[in-house]
């Protein structure tokens, strides 16, 4: 079976390492796979200035922040694509300023209506950790605390603030995460038993090789970070270590997404069996993470001591994460 998968922000460090790992996987199987996949990666004109992740990928240019425009292109392009996997976002860091995010929200609404309208299968949204950065410094919650299923606090205020001015508190970038979940949400509990909805609120995988020795307080990597106190005006510099930068370190690290658990997630989220009836369950709970037609779980690696709780990760998925950013 050939399923045919849409990868939004395709050329981005996200979408390409899935491209490839998708593809990959059946360059280097020695028996013929149960599930082939066709690539399409959808990627604003603007950012169209390398080649794809794999040579069997298709490359279509897409401004998502568009409706109109985007809705010509698509019309195209879904008609018979079994899953989109949605990543663009104007400025896909915790930086992003509040302008930014809004047109973020345009790419989601846009991609997440249209992929309904043209009856796609599965919609995966890489939402993010920063939807409950409020809990950092709350003590109050301790390991594997924070499930799913509990109320959104937006954004990740850093301690010092000398990182807060080149890292931003990813307040608007957040916030625009969370839209997404709600309307993921609300057309699933319209449309859910023909299109269905995975969030994944994914934590941090850098681009590359992402390793946890490369983890810091800033949150950004260098080459994103804003213009601070002291900068020469090409990009933004990381301060010298405080002792607040020294706390949030270990935030940044215990929510570390290993490029391995990264793929993984996104692969099974591909086949997961979501519900396409109501539970019966806590229905009283608002920030429920599943119901029709949608499945909201967290995505960050098995990092020692972090707040995140994995349970409904490893029952939904069916995957344990194989990494620990402490280890």
């Amino acid at each position: 079976m050939t399923k045919t998968i849409v990868i939004t922000g395709g050329l981005g460090n996200l979408g390409s390492k899935l491209c490839h790992h998708l593809l990959s996987n059946e360059d280097s199987s020695s028996a013929p796979p149960t599930t082939s996949y066709k690539i399409i990666l959808l990627e604003h004109p603007s950012f169209i200035n390398k080649p794809p992740p794999h040579p069997s990928a298709t490359v279509i240019p897409c401004n998502l922040q568009d409706a109109s425009s985007s809705a010509k292109v698509l019309e195209k392009v879904l008609p018979g694509v079994d899953t989109v996997v949605h990543f663009s976002a104007v400025n896909p860091y915790p930086n992003a300023t509040w302008g930014e995010s809004a047109e973020s929200m345009d790419h989601s609404f846009n991609i997440m209506q249209l992929a309904v309208m043209h009856k796609v299968r599965r919609v995966i949204f890489a939402s993010s950790n920063h939807v409950m950065g409020g809990y950092k410094d709350d003590t109050s919650y301790g390991p594997s605390s924070l499930t799913p299923s509990t109320e959104p606090r937006v954004g990740t205020v850093p301690l010092d603030t000398k990182t807060l001015a080149v890292s931003g508190d990813a307040k608007g970038y957040a916030a625009a995460k969370l839209a997404g979940e709600r309307l993921a949400m609300t057309l699933a509990s319209l449309y859910g038993d023909v299109t269905s909805f995975v969030v994944l609120r994914i934590g941090w995988c850098q681009p590359g090789l992402n390793l946890p020795c490369t983890l810091s307080a800033a949150g950004s990597p260098p080459e994103f970070l804003l213009e601070g106190e002291g900068d020469d005006g090409g990009g933004g510099v990381v301060p010298e270590q405080s002792e607040g930068d020294q706390k949030d370190e270990v935030w940044f690290k215990q929510m570390w997404l290993s490029n391995r658990d990264y793929l993984s997630y996104f692969e099974k989220a591909i086949e997961l069996d979501v519900p396409i009836t109501e539970s019966s369950g806590d229905v009283e709970n608002v920030h429920r993470h599943v119901r029709k037609g949608f499945v909201l779980l967290n995505a960050m690696s098995a990092n020692a001591g972090a707040k995140w709780n994995l349970e409904e990760t490893e029952k939904w998925l069916g995957i344990k994460s194989e990494d620990d950013s402490l280890k």
